[in-house]
């Protein structure tokens, strides 16, 4: 005890004259530092440096500016981007567009400043990760070989071998190959690794029966389809094994780089969004990277040998139907070499043909009804699902004045809406316009105004609205004063949609006025920060006129979202009294995109759909607001949401910029060690999704 105390009274005896000493010490090196910065010395300095960082700004400017002029003819369509730059994200995002002008930024240079961060410390990091892994599962990788270029088939293989994860088999199967160099480069494969094992066909039967024998000499847990002239990340079988230990999935999936023909430029990058059961319904938008859970697929048979094409879209069908848990891994796993004389791109109309049938099979085996009809492009389709009797649609329209807005809402709702039963019932928030009160006096004959009073909250007064509805509607529209329609049948796209089991809420698109300018698209929830709606600002065509389909087809099919603008918004009115409604808590910002993180919450799909096309009367001169006009709403919502705002949208990949409501891509790319995998889990035996769980890499 003693010789404790003596040491504790030294230590502080000791700290005390320290504290002393820098005190004196201070107070000389603060008389010192205050001498330099009065000096003359110090001031030019001073004004040198930032002379110097104004001219070396100046010049970036400038070379940014002149980077516009290189090319004249692209002169008009740069300036577009940089007006839409600055009313979605103000400075920064002209900033940073100028930047991308200025360096010339192109997919191949992207790439390869993204493979420069994949350093020898990250690949030592994954390696350690494997060692510790536990029940290492084994994969099967299934390649039907027919003919392949040379370079092309061992580059292939080679990825196989590169792999950082080592329990893998590789099944190959040689579909009497006819050319010399395929028997000769698989011998000598098979001589130099064991786990390659190759069967030799003596008649060509197809793709489909050669994938099916690989998948008879398989003996992994999980299979995985790689080309004989495509490569593997050497990543990507690490990030299958982390998925089947963590996620118990029935199959993976991944995005995907598209090269050129030669392999030296990169075409395109994929980023797909989580598991989009409608959107599978209009496009195979899952190609590459993809794996099954072994037992799971030779339950189904495999791949239908019957059919010569389209047999992948129908295999995922099939598999979509019949899997408990689906996997997205949001980053490119596989490279597909692009190929100008694919026999696809001469037999469009057969592969249409056949996708439709497909599909029309598929909703048989779902036990839905629905007529397949082709879609705007190739390989994209739409599916008609036929309204079930006894649909009915309360129209809720809030306003205070503006009359003449709501004149032309609901004359263009009564021109438009033929095949469906509804009611209007305006709420007037407390209209002190003359005119637009003799108005809503007139429009008492055939629908419903009720009078509101009391401060403006947007949430209240829809609720509110509610609340004096009968029990006898299937669905609400919540509709803005200032949306005008113009096409007949929107509505009705909308309830074929909406009256689906799981789905809680469909949104429409929206256009500016007097142009085909997109305001709504859909609403990506984290985007700007809160909340953004997609497309915002771009044109409905493309400069050559032809019809702008949105990232990989997303503006013209229907398809999840985290998020839709009750501008025009369908909800089922058993699901929203189920989740108690808007949230009164939020006035004016958010209060929509609050609701429908709710109806997720509760386990229901929201839809976007793109063949309800309608005019928003938004001021489109307007743009985005630098200034948040509702800061209470946006903390109280960011607050509430925090958790879903840190992971992410999960149907807007974490590869593309959240400043950018044209889907760029996020810059710089770089690796990510620890990813976020998008796990979306079946609710029942029907074709019937829960919405995703988050599942970290670590």
């Amino acid at each position: 005890m003693t010789k404790v105390t003596e040491d504790k009274t030294f230590d502080q005896s000791m700290t005390e004259q320290d504290g002393t000493i820098f005190s004196q010490d201070f107070a000389e090196h603060k008389e010192q530092l205050e001498h330099v910065l009065s000096s003359s010395t110090w001031k030019i300095l001073t004004l040198k440096l930032r002379v110097r960082v104004r001219i070396r700004q100046l010049r970036k400017l400038i070379e940014c500016l002149g980077a516009l002029w290189r090319d004249p003819c692209k002169l008009p369509h740069r300036m577009t981007l940089m007006h839409e730059a600055w009313y979605r994200g103000g400075m920064l995002a002209l900033k940073q567009l100028l930047l991308q002008l200025a360096s010339d930024i192109t997919l191949s240079k992207i790439w390869l400043q993204y493979q420069r961060t994949f350093t020898p410390e990250v690949e030592s990091n994954i390696r350690e990760r494997i060692r510790k892994m536990e029940n290492r599962p084994m994969i099967s990788i299934l390649m039907p070989v027919n003919n392949p270029p040379e370079e092309l088939l061992r580059k292939s293989i080679e990825s196989v071998l590169a792999q950082f994860y080592q329990d893998w088999e590789l099944c190959i199967v040689d579909d009497a190959s006819t050319q010399s160099h395929v028997h000769k480069i698989l011998r000598e494969f098979e001589a130099k690794d064991s786990r390659i094992r190759v069967e030799y066909l003596n008649i060509y039967k197809g793709i489909s029966n050669a994938t099916n024998c690989a998948l008879d000499m398989a003996k992994g847990k999980f299979v995985a389809l790689l080309d004989h002239n495509n490569i593997l990340e050497k990543q990507a079988l690490f990030r299958l094994a982390e998925s089947i230990l963590a996620d118990n999935p029935d199959m993976i999936y991944s995005d995907e780089a598209i090269l050129s023909e030669n392999g030296l430029e990169v075409i395109n990058h994929v980023f797909r969004p989580t598991f989009s059961p409608e959107m599978l319904r209009s496009c195979p938008y899952i190609v590459n990277f993809v794996a099954f859970r072994t037992e799971l697929l030779k339950e189904i048979g495999g791949l239908d040998t019957s059919l010569p094409i389209s047999q992948d879209y129908d295999l995922i069908l099939r598999v979509s139907e019949v899997a408990r848990v689906i996997v997205h891994i949001p980053e490119i796993l596989y490279l597909w070499r692009q190929h100008n004389n694919s026999g696809g791109h001469k037999i469009q109309a057969k592969i249409m043909e056949t996708s439709r049938k497909l599909l029309a099979r598929h909703l048989e085996r779902c036990g839905e009804r629905g007529d397949v009809k082709d879609g705007m492009l190739f390989n994209f389709y739409e599916v008609r699902y036929p309204v079930e009797p006894g649909q009915r649609v309360a129209i809720i329209i809030p306003t205070k004045n503006h009359g003449e807005l709501v004149r032309q809402c609901i004359e263009s709702i009564e021109q438009t809406v033929k095949g469906t039963q509804f009611d209007i019932l305006v709420i007037d928030h407390a209209s002190t316009d003359p005119e637009t009160l003799i108005y809503f006096e007139q429009l008492s004959s055939k629908h419903r105004v009720l009078r509101y009073e009391g401060p403006f909250n947007f949430s209240v007064i829809n609720n509110w609205a509610v609340k004096q509805l009968d029990a006898i509607y299937t669905h609400y529209l919540f509709c803005n004063n200032d949306i005008e329609a113009t096409e007949e049948g929107w509505l009705e796209r909308m309830i074929e949609l909406c009256q689906k089991p799981d789905v809680g809420m469909v949104g429409a698109k929206l256009f500016y006025p007097g142009s085909r300018i997109y305001q709504h698209a859909g609403v990506c929830v984290g985007m700007f920060g809160i909340a953004e709606h997609y497309a915002k600002f771009m044109s409905e065509r493309m400069p050559d006129r032809s019809i702008n389909s949105g990232y990989h087809g997303t503006l013209i099919v229907n398809h999840e979202v985290s998020g839709v603008t009750a501008a025009c918004a369908l909800v089922r009115s058993d699901i929203f009294q189920k989740i108690g409604g808007f949230d009164d808590s939020i006035a004016v910002g958010f209060g929509d995109v609050d609701l429908c993180l709710k109806i997720i919450d509760a386990g229901y799909r929201i839809l976007f759909c793109p063949h309800a096309s309608l005019i928003h009367h938004e001021s489109y001169t307007r743009g985005k607001s630098h200034e948040d006009p509702h800061p209470e709403d946006s903390a109280f919502f960011t607050k509430k949401w925090r958790k879903f705002l840190d992971q992410g949208d999960p149907y807007y990949n974490a590869n593309l910029a959240t400043h950018s409501t044209k889907w760029d891509i996020k810059l710089p790319m770089k690796f990510n060690q620890n990813i976020s995998r998008r796990v979306v889990h079946r609710r029942s035996r029907h074709y019937d999704w829960c919405i995703h769980k988050i599942s970290k890499s670590e």
